[in-house]
């Protein structure tokens, strides 16, 4: 259930192993609401000390060169990504730890410092960010595109696509036998071996049993219009972070119509999906504050777009990708907690893993946690513990 990022690309996979597969949205498709659709999203390994997402994150990345091969025109932009650090880089902090991984991995990341700034990324005040590097090895993808055309191969597949609203699962004693929906036509029954709930941010509403451990935040973006495109060309300003760790800001190169991404990654504010909110006046003048200090030849570009983005946040920050041991038949898909697009060309076969029942080398990382988050870390200390014996 569900036509994101992680639906799809699971139905893609699952129809690829011959199963007969239904997806179930709210509609249109793909929905402008849904997190996954949007104008860009990041590609990186950058995961400061965690080395299992920056492999996995790797593993990713080759796959999306795979996928850019076969497509008509590149939806994935390997541009790099500039990591900036308010001050020298220390060991334990994200710049720090993020370069040490990845050259310890056999990468050629560049460090920057003012001077490298001042002369190959003039836009930025160089003054501000004395420290950092470049990493050659990631970029951005136009997710909205990735999304509709992996469900263009969904149809092309023989998926069954189905516009309705979840109204709650059908089951046979504990185990999982379909769903009862809501369509234009009334209620409706689908009848499943096996129910994939990819429901993002509607995770913990449509699965309330899921609450403890995972929730929805609003996270605001804002799109500037800057007329001056040929100074932010890609090569001159990659996608960043910009202390990211302590300002939560983000941000994308300047698209050819000219609109400028800007992100803030925090705690978030939790919400209700459906009341999620807008993008007010205060967040609008504190990113300006960000450009007047980072990009101060853009902080006066009008603002020609807003959204909340919307996360589905888990208690540790990590992907849950199981099956519900109390459902049998019921395998979630869900807690991106803002960072889990990246994945995508994981996710399918993570997910029909969890399906046929098979073991997966990434999966005990997104195991099924319940009680909170001594719960969760405790499943996270596991794993370690499991990848150190290995």
């Amino acid at each position: 259930m569900g036509a994101g990022a992680f639906g799809v690309v699971s139905a893609l996979e699952l129809a690829h192993r011959g199963f007969a597969v239904t997806i179930l949205d709210r509609g249109p498709t793909p929905h402008p609401e849904a997190s996954s659709t949007d104008i860009s999203k990041m590609l990186r390994m950058d995961y400061g000390s965690d080395v299992f997402y920056h492999e996995l994150a790797e593993a990713a990345l080759d796959i999306w060169d795979e996928w850019n091969r076969g497509w008509s025109r590149p939806l994935y932009h390997e541009e790099g990504f500039l990591v900036l650090a308010p001050g020298q880089m220390r060991a334990g902090g994200f710049e720090y730890e993020s370069h040490r991984v990845l050259t310890e991995r056999g990468y050629k990341p560049q460090r920057v410092d003012s001077a490298y700034m001042a002369r190959h990324h003039p836009e930025w005040s160089s003054d501000r960010y004395p420290d950092g590097y470049m990493s050659p090895r990631g970029g951005w993808a136009e997710s909205g595109a990735v999304v509709a055309d992996l469900l263009q191969q969904c149809v092309d597949s023989g998926v069954q696509t189905m516009t309705g609203t979840f109204v709650r699962l059908l089951s046979h004693g504990s185990r999982v036998s379909g769903a009862l929906v809501r369509t234009g036509h009334g209620e409706q029954t689908i009848k499943a071996d096996s129910v994939v709930l990819c429901a993002g941010a509607w995770t913990p509403s449509l699965a309330p049993w899921l609450s403890e451990v995972m929730k929805a935040v609003a996270q605001p973006v804002v799109h500037f219009a800057v007329n001056r495109t040929e100074s932010f060309g890609r090569s001159a300003f990659p996608p960043f972070s910009a202390d990211i760790s302590g300002s939560g800001w983000y941000g994308f190169p300047v698209l050819a119509d000219g609109r400028f991404k800007l992100g803030y990654h925090s705690d978030g504010l939790v919400v209700e999906p459906s009341q999620r909110g807008t993008v007010g006046p205060g967040h609008i003048e504190k990113a300006r504050d960000f450009l007047r200090e980072s990009i101060p030849s853009i902080a006066q570009a009008p603002v020609v777009d807003t959204r909340i983005c919307l996360y589905c946040d888990s208690v540790d920050g990590d992907l849950l990708l199981d099956r519900d041991p109390e459902r049998e038949g019921l395998v979630v898909a869900a807690g991106g907690s803002g960072h889990g697009f990246k994945f995508t060309p994981m996710i399918g076969k993570i997910v029909a893993d969890a399906v046929e029942g098979r073991a997966n080398r990434w999966q005990p990382r997104f195991c099924w946690r319940t009680g909170g988050r001594a719960a969760a870390e405790e499943a996270r200390h596991q794993t370690t513990k499991d990848q150190e014996d290995q």
